[in-house]
């Protein structure tokens, strides 16, 4: 079983089109719809130019 790469004890549910990790289906963000390949929120934050503090993905639990 492929887990995601944030919750390892959780199933990926699909594979982030930047980093190429796999995540859970809680972790990935379709930014283009269901018919994209979608991206794992710290890969969302940074297209659209904000980068995640080291604080702020220890509280939300995302892989940095």
């Amino acid at each position: 079983m492929n887990c995601c790469r944030t919750h390892d004890d959780v199933k990926a549910g699909g594979m982030c089109r930047t980093c190429r990790e796999e995540f859970c289906d809680a972790c990935l963000v379709y930014a283009y719809g269901l018919s994209k390949a979608p991206y794992c929120v710290r890969c969302a934050l940074l297209a659209v130019g904000t980068t995640p503090t080291a604080e702020w993905t220890a509280e939300y639990s995302i892989s940095a």
